[in-house]
């Protein structure tokens, strides 16, 4: 049998442009909706604007650039309901993932996972955002790859969206540390030979953040989906969604309450300030 050399290929111009323009997205350098011209980017690169076209077309395929008939390519500026829907999908495809790991029950997967899990609290100690969320990203592709081709698939295909959201929209309602401690928790649950609450954590947990950081209630729809949380010492709880959303409108109308309060006291020191924002 002919044995040939490996060849190692270096990345080209395409695969480098690309990595570029994702980082700028997810960093927020290029925002949403924001015209991505060839030949500016091309120049800017030094490189022609072919390589640079199909990096735009990776980048498409991935979700994270949309192409406008007659207009051009975009970064993708998805709207909230958009979000919500891969929010669901992202919830469900990942509690899956986690029943199937933990059902196969493969040491292998688990050293797999030591390696991103450690990155990211590495990052966290330092702050360092940008290390952190390649170290989530890790830890998801490795777990979604050890259960099924299909589910490995279809998470693929919200790339995009899920980046855009993680490195986005989640990072000022999380702090590094508190998610990190949810990842401690999924390891634990993975290694703990019971597929059922592994799934319903995970998925759970995946619903109730991401509606958190939509700032949206959690549709009815999906109660019977989120039936667990984590606590803040990364302990398990059965949850209730419908209680939760009652006690909701009681919590807002007192930060309300408590914001008038504090509305009058600033009026009296200081007359050009406006009303004090709403914690987020």
């Amino acid at each position: 049998m002919l044995e040939l050399p490996e060849i190692v290929r270096s990345p080209t111009l395409a695969v480098m442009a690309k990595r570029l323009i994702q980082e700028a997205i997810w960093s927020g350098r290029l925002a949403p909706g924001a015209h991505l011209v060839e030949t500016g980017l091309a120049e800017q690169f030094q490189i022609s604007r072919g390589p640079l076209r199909e990096a735009l077309r990776s980048l498409a395929s991935e979700g994270l650039v949309e192409f406008h008939p007659g207009r051009g390519a975009f970064v993708v500026d998805p709207t909230p309901e958009q979000m919500q829907d891969m929010i669901i999908l992202r919830a469900v495809l990942g509690g899956m993932a986690a029943r199937y790991v933990t059902a196969k029950g493969n040491a292998s997967v688990f050293e797999l996972l030591v390696a991103p899990l450690e990155k990211m609290r590495a990052a966290a100690d330092r702050n360092d955002e940008k290390t952190f969320f390649d170290g989530h990203w890790e830890f998801y592709e490795i777990l979604h790859q050890a259960s099924n081709e299909f589910i490995f698939r279809s998470w693929q295909s919200l790339y995009g969206l899920i980046n855009i959201y993680v490195r986005r929209l989640g990072r000022p309602y999380l702090p590094l540390h508190d998610i990190l401690r949810d990842y401690d928790t999924f390891v634990e649950l993975l290694q703990s030979g019971d597929p059922d609450e592994a799934e319903a954590v995970m998925r759970s947990q995946m619903l109730r953040v991401g509606f958190v950081v939509l700032d949206r209630p959690i549709p009815p729809m999906l109660y019977a989906y989120i039936t667990r949380c984590i606590l803040e010492e990364g302990s398990v709880a059965h949850f209730d969604p419908a209680a939760e959303e009652q006690r909701a409108p009681l919590k807002a109308a007192g930060k309300k309450t408590q914001s008038r309060r504090g509305n009058v006291e600033h009026a009296r020191t200081s007359a050009n300030k406006g009303r004090s924002r709403r914690a987020g």
